[in-house]
């Protein structure tokens, strides 16, 4: 073997393994995200995706919860975010549905807002950057008489989306943003010291039974 062939041998083989272990660093980061919140929960279980982030289910005010860790990378003036997507199982068969979208990209591929046809006008005090949506003209009662709850969940500029249907309620929170530099010279999507706090995890749970319970509150007015 000649010598430049060796060296360029050797050259792949050196940047293939530095790129392996860069990989395994990424995915064994990725997997600990959650690890601090699992005491929330009652009854939780973590689990792990392909990807390497998180799963965490278990019981918060005996409903069951749901907290996923993904990332979005497709904005092209943006940074990668990492956005925590919580749901929490109500069934209420009938339930007018909405969702809520703030500054929308186009991108949001996890957006449940594009699945509602019907426009509703935005309550007062949310962002000027907003689509709403829902099922119906009856969604529009409902949105407006959850609104006062709906300005202070969407007073952490870090909400994304807020929405309400017949299975249950479900937010999206920006967990972090992704560093400048591997996005502009590697289109890398790294989230360094990113971590979900017990804390903040327990604000959005909290952010959900509030919502619950002004959803609960509008359904008995409309019974009366």
């Amino acid at each position: 073997m000649s010598p430049s062939l060796f060296f360029a041998v050797a050259g792949v083989i050196v940047t293939a393994a530095v790129a392996y272990r860069e990989h395994a660093g990424q995915l064994a980061a990725r997997r600990s995200l959650l690890d601090r919140c699992v005491g929330v929960l009652r009854s939780a279980s973590l689990a792990h995706g392909g990807d390497g982030f998180p799963i965490l289910d278990g019981y918060w005010n005996g409903r069951f919860i749901r907290a996923e860790l993904f990332p979005e990378s497709m904005a092209l003036r943006r940074l990668p975010q990492l956005w925590l997507k919580l749901t929490r199982i109500e069934v209420r068969t009938g339930l007018p549905e909405f969702s809520i979208l703030v500054r929308p990209s186009g991108t949001e591929f996890y957006s449940l807002t594009d699945g509602h046809t019907h426009t509703l006008r935005p309550p007062q005090g949310l962002a000027q950057e907003i689509v709403v949506r829902g099922s119906g003209p009856h969604a529009q009662r409902l949105l407006d008489a959850v609104a006062p709850v709906l300005a202070k969940i969407f007073a952490d500029p870090r909400i994304k989306e807020v929405a309400v249907t017949a299975k249950g309620l479900r937010l999206i929170w920006q967990a972090a943003e992704g560093q400048r530099g591997h996005h502009l010279l590697l289109r890398q999507c790294r989230f360094e010291n990113a971590q979900v706090t017990p804390d903040a995890l327990a604000a959005r749970l909290a952010d959900l039974d509030r919502l619950n319970v002004a959803i609960e509150a509008a359904r008995e007015v409309r019974a009366a």
